[in-house]
């Protein structure tokens, strides 16, 4: 069977150029990285920001769940990489 090729979902928040998105495992989630130097956790069935991951001091250029989706970890132009919990945010 082949999808109809329709728009779903627009995700917006972010307020610089978006840089990297994923999907995770099960497909339930989107993590977006942006060079506002944010990454939005979103909830793929309807669309809505789940988390906003704050901390970096510079753009964040990549962004991906774990396996597990329990994590997420980002990488940014401040020379860090971090991982945050996807399921509370933090």
């Amino acid at each position: 069977m082949r999808g109809s090729g329709r728009e779903i979902h627009v995700l917006k928040g972010h307020t610089d150029h978006v840089t990297d998105a994923a999907f995770s495992a099960d497909g339930k989630r989107v993590v977006t990285a942006s060079e506002d130097n944010t990454a939005r956790i979103w909830d793929a069935e309807n669309g809505r920001e789940i988390h906003v991951l704050k901390g970096h001091n510079n753009g964040v250029y990549r962004a991906g769940f774990s396996t597990d989706g329990k994590r997420v970890v980002t990488a940014s132009d401040d020379h860090t990489a971090r991982i945050w919990d996807a399921e509370n945010g933090g």
